[in-house]
């Protein structure tokens, strides 16, 4: 049996439990690896005139202003810094071991405490898809090969315009609701970054041609070719035998074919002699003139 208590009494208790909640209730903040972090005290809790200022992490001292000369402990010496007409403590260069509770004093009078959470930043994802066999259903991931445990938020866009938010990495799509589209992307988000994949075209849409274009273009491409082969045969002939090859009597498969026309001795002969017999009769004209 609960023992007999004055109106008084409860409320001293609720008063007690209302406080005790109120001072142990922390303000979450996040901060990325390698980056920096303010941790503001709560303006409401204290005076406009700020005369000495302290700032733990967990029971340990960090920072101290006693109204004259700012003192850094440990490794905040290197890495903080101190407002001291707004009581702002800045940590900069910041690691995974900075998370932890930060408790604010200004004044003497103990203010709200702040859980800094710090985090990597999200790398840049990549869009994977897997299709049916009837291309008619994808899903795509956003594949993020990340293993850290804070949430991370999936925004998938088609073209420029947001079409789902998710804690879940795949999305689905359906040909019949994706014709119009012509690329999908996905962002990667958490409390202190966001990055974005490179798109890729949409699955249900392919550039390959129809398939007579398909066999006319083939087509096409093999007559080019013959064509150009028999031309440069031709030429080839004309530069080794002297003459084209329609000129000749003879067959591609007979070696004279391939071989240089030469003029036949006779005709040499007869050619010599007319000339001889022309010269000497023009200088016997000659000697009879004079």
């Amino acid at each position: 049996m609960w023992p007999a208590m004055s109106w008084p009494g409860w409320l001293c208790v609720l008063s007690a439990a209302f406080s005790a909640g109120s001072v142990l209730a922390e303000t979450p903040v996040y901060g990325k690896v390698g980056g920096e972090v303010d941790l503001k005290p709560d303006a409401h809790s204290f005076p406009n005139t700020i005369k000495n200022v302290l700032w733990k992490a967990g029971s340990d001292m960090a920072m101290e202003w006693d109204g004259t000369e700012i003192s850094g402990y440990r490794h905040f010496r290197e890495r903080c810094h101190l407002n001291t007409s707004t009581g702002v403590m800045t940590i900069t260069r910041l690691t995974v071991n900075d998370s932890g509770v930060y408790t604010p004093e200004i004044n003497g009078a103990v203010g709200t405490p702040i859980q800094l959470f710090v985090i990597p930043a999200v790398p840049v994802p990549t869009v994977l898809k897997a299709c049916d066999e009837e291309l008619t259903k994808c899903t795509l991931t956003c594949d993020e090969q990340t293993t850290q445990a804070e949430k991370i938020t999936y925004r998938w866009k088609s073209d420029d315009t947001v079409v789902m938010d998710s804690d879940k990495k795949e999305y689905v799509i359906v040909k019949e609701n994706s014709s119009d589209i012509k690329k999908f992307s996905c962002v990667l988000e958490n409390q202190v970054s966001h990055e974005s994949s490179q798109p890729i075209s949409n699955p249900f849409i392919t550039d390959t041609p129809p398939v007579e274009q398909l066999k006319i273009s083939t087509g096409l491409t093999v007559f080019i070719s013959l064509l150009t082969a028999v031309l440069l045969l031709g030429i080839f002939h004309r530069l080794k035998a002297g003459m084209w090859f329609f000129e000749k009597a003879s067959m591609p498969w007979e070696a004279d074919f391939w071989r240089k026309q030469e003029r036949p001795a006779g005709d040499a002969a007869v050619s010599n002699g007319t000339t001889a017999r022309g010269e000497k009769e023009q200088s016997d004209e000659e000697t009879a003139m004079t």
